[in-house]
């Protein structure tokens, strides 16, 4: 027979206690699935920003030394990268700001250094003298080029100098340092190093990246004869 309005009103049964902790649970379970996608995307999303944050940066610093390295033959013939260079710290001459394709560039003697994560630059003006035996400001200009750097293997270099030996480039020893001899003969430098974001919002490893780059010293190609030399800067 049909259930009256009032029949329904004194009925008094409803949702027994284990019912409710049985949907509690269920619940429960949804929103910590929930939750930990919510938790996963937010980490990934500020990994991928801290990342692309120390690539813009790093690629900023590296774009600007290889620019001055392009600059760096200032006088042909005459070797741009300076003895006493080593792994973690570059010296050489280039044209000053906005010369670069200046007949007579003013030169500019800098040195790139990494110490501590922090890479920086020291720019000696030209106070006189003639190529190669300028002299130079007692006091540079330094300037912070980038913070939390390191070299791409623990204790390795960030600089590395080459020759042109035998039809093919050969890598110059910086044991202590960079000799004249060597100096004189460094038609590549290559730079690489490891940068770590500004800031670090989630503590994850993946938010360093790696970059690299290299610059040629040379205004001509060298010789197709492997026992032809090839200096820098001509």
């Amino acid at each position: 027979m049909p259930v009256t309005a009032k029949a329904l009103a004194r009925d008094e049964r409803g949702t027994t206690l284990v019912e409710l902790l049985v949907g509690m649970s269920m619940g429960m379970v949804v929103i910590t699935g929930l939750t930990m996608v919510i938790v996963a995307s937010l980490h990934a999303s500020a990994r991928i920003t801290t990342r692309v944050e120390a690539t813009q940066n790093g690629r900023v610093v590296l774009t600007k030394i290889i620019e001055e390295l392009h600059s760096a033959c200032v006088v042909p013939k005459i070797a741009p990268i300076q003895k006493e260079s080593t792994g973690t710290s570059l010296r050489f001459v280039h044209a000053a700001s906005g010369q670069g394709g200046a007949v007579s560039p003013t030169p500019v003697y800098t040195v790139i250094s990494l110490s501590n994560g922090i890479l920086t630059q020291s720019d000696y003006a030209a106070t006189g003298g003639t190529a190669p035996n300028w002299t130079w400001a007692a006091t540079p200009n330094t300037t912070r080029l980038m913070s939390k750097v390191v070299p791409l293997t623990a204790n390795g270099p960030i600089f590395t100098y080459y020759s042109y030996l035998n039809g093919g480039l050969s890598l110059l020893s910086t044991s202590p340092s960079l000799s004249a001899t060597d100096a004189a003969k460094t038609i590549e430098v290559k730079i690489e190093l490891n940068v770590s974001p500004a800031t670090t919002p989630v503590k994850d490893a993946g938010a360093d990246t790696s970059i690299q780059d290299s610059a040629v010293l040379r205004l001509t190609p060298p010789s197709f004869n492997e026992n032809a030399t090839a200096p820098p800067c001509v």
